[in-house]
């Protein structure tokens, strides 16, 4: 399972690609530091690697579709309606074939924790809350919900 030939995002490097993913941001302004922390994660053949990661995705959906039906441990997904590099469908896909899942699309791109960090930090919270408890008792086995936020697509 590893991804076609990475030589070509070898050179390209993370930075540039991540400082304009990070220019998405639009309801949040990262401070100097976080900034550099997003940027320094992907120096050097990080990109690249990280390349080889996604690429094989594709690949691991027939194992995934198979074990993901088994899994009993109550799931949150979160994903940002507007993200462009890991589409909703990445999180859909997930939330179908998880039985104790609880869907939320939050109005961002690929950093809600980063553009919608309020409504991201109430649903983690509220789950840390016990929130995945009642949940998960109210729901019959195999019967996931799914909840579109507020601006959520």
């Amino acid at each position: 399972m590893f991804a076609q030939d990475l030589e070509p995002y070898r050179w390209i490097g993370g930075r540039p690609l991540v400082e304009r993913a990070l220019q998405m941001l639009k309801r949040y302004a990262l401070s100097d530091t976080a900034r550099e922390g997003y940027l320094v994660s992907y120096e050097g053949d990080r990109y690249g690697e990280s390349i080889r990661y996604v690429r094989s995705d594709p690949m691991k959906l027939e194992i995934l579709r198979d074990v993901l039906p088994q899994i009993q441990t109550p799931v949150q997904i979160i994903a940002g309606s507007k993200d462009r590099v890991v589409p909703p469908v990445n999180a859909e896909y997930l939330h179908k074939r998880l039985p104790h899942s609880q869907l939320h699309l939050i109005d961002s791109g690929h950093f809600p924790w980063e553009d919608a960090a309020d409504e991201y930090a109430s649903l983690v919270i509220a789950w840390w809350a016990a929130g995945y408890e009642t949940w998960h008792a109210a729901v019959p086995l195999g019967l996931g919900t799914s909840v579109t936020s507020p601006g959520g697509k």
